[in-house]
């Protein structure tokens, strides 16, 4: 029954907290980081460009 308990862990990864609680917290950290560091080189990008030509 062990076995049986583990594999239910895996397809849960809610009620386990194990590797899919980890994965959650990564995913949820790459959906707010990923656009903050678009917005962040798009600023910069655009601020060299004004600096370049005016």
């Amino acid at each position: 029954m062990k076995h049986d308990d583990e594999a239910h862990r895996y397809y849960y990864p809610v009620e386990g907290r194990g590797d899919g609680a980890i994965g959650g917290a990564a995913a949820f950290i790459a959906i707010i980081l990923v656009p903050a560091a678009i917005y962040a080189a798009w600023n910069t990008v655009a601020s060299w460009i004004s600096a370049v030509f005016s």
